[in-house]
């Protein structure tokens, strides 16, 4: 099931696209999630966590799908260890940049002053 690959200039096209479509869609699945969270009561991380969280985990999913499919499963298994390892080293980053008080705390601060 090996295919050509895209020429470069729908590549990147595509890429670009699905950029614009995942600002616009993220922007309203957060919006969601926080009505959700406000109305269950189970607060913001629960909603975030269950609702964005499993969303933004379906490209991992596809990718190891077809990693396996394909019959690589090298590929299959690199992409969770390395999607992992991205987070963590994006979350040490943030946490390093923003030193005035932990990110959990930081984020409900934050909420609280943009809702007044």
């Amino acid at each position: 099931m090996t295919t050509s690959p895209w020429p470069l200039l729908p590549s990147v096209l595509a890429l670009l696209g699905m950029a614009v479509v995942m600002v616009v869609v993220g922007i309203r699945l957060t919006r969601i999630a926080d009505t959700l969270s406000e109305r269950t009561g189970l607060g913001d991380a629960v909603g975030g966590a269950l609702l964005l969280g499993a969303l933004t985990s379906l490209p991992g999913n596809v990718t190891v799908l077809t990693g396996a499919l394909e019959g690589d499963p090298g590929f299959a298994l690199a992409n969770p260890i390395g999607g992992i390892a991205l987070q963590t080293v994006w979350l040490a980053i943030a946490d390093l940049v923003y030193r005035r008080a932990n990110l959990e705390h930081a984020a409900a601060s934050w909420r609280t002053s943009c809702s007044r």
